[in-house]
């Protein structure tokens, strides 16, 4: 059986992603709810309270998907290309959801979501730095800062994604899944070190 709780999020989310936060109150989720004042307020304590809850309950939704996919092949480059791609069709199955994620967040939404949100970085960067170890130990990349490796790797499918969210790109993610699958690769490799040709003398 659904939780009160849970049917305020699950409604707050929705208005969020049709109207924003600027126009969001906790009465219009009351309303819709048929609820009473006391009951939204009991679960969450104000406005800003509640948009945290929906932001930080759809981040830990992907990470969740992404974590899975870093982790779920022996093969670090299988990983890699499983990452970028669970990336691009988790916002293609999710569009108004990643849109919220990809706003930024008003700052007393921010300050709500702060040590949660830190919580689920935490474990989310683990797996990250995990991964990026693997592939460094293939060979696939050099041995750089995560933050780094984050945006060679994630980057470009992330701004791809972030664009046809707000409908500047037509083409759905997953249709360019393979291109950016091959950046994030290429972009990786090219933190290995360059080995400069030899001459002739040297061959010889």
């Amino acid at each position: 059986m659904t939780s009160t709780r849970e049917r305020i999020l699950a409604e707050a989310a929705r208005q969020l992603l049709v109207n924003g936060y600027a126009a969001f109150t906790m009465a219009s989720v009351r309303d819709a709810l048929s609820l009473s004042s006391g009951s939204v307020f009991h679960a969450f304590a104000s406005k800003p309270s509640l948009a945290a809850a929906v932001y930080v309950e759809g981040m830990a939704a992907y990470q969740r998907a992404a974590t899975a996919a870093m982790r779920r092949h022996d093969h670090a480059e299988k990983a890699l290309r499983d990452f970028v791609a669970t990336h691009l069709a988790w916002v293609e199955d999710h569009t108004d959801l990643a849109r919220f994620l990809f706003t930024t967040l008003p700052r007393e939404v921010a300050v709500e979501a702060g040590t949660r949100l830190d919580e689920l970085n935490a474990g989310y960067f683990a797996a990250e730095k995990e991964l990026f170890a693997r592939a460094a130990e293939a060979r696939l990349m050099a041995e750089i800062p995560r933050p780094l490796a984050h945006a060679l790797c994630i980057g470009p499918a992330q701004e791809y994604a972030r664009l046809w969210t707000r409908g500047t790109s037509l083409l759905p993610p997953r249709h360019v899944t393979r291109r950016l699958e091959d950046a994030a690769i290429a972009a990786l490799a090219s933190t290995l070190p360059r080995t400069l040709p030899t001459t002739r003398k040297e061959r010889r």
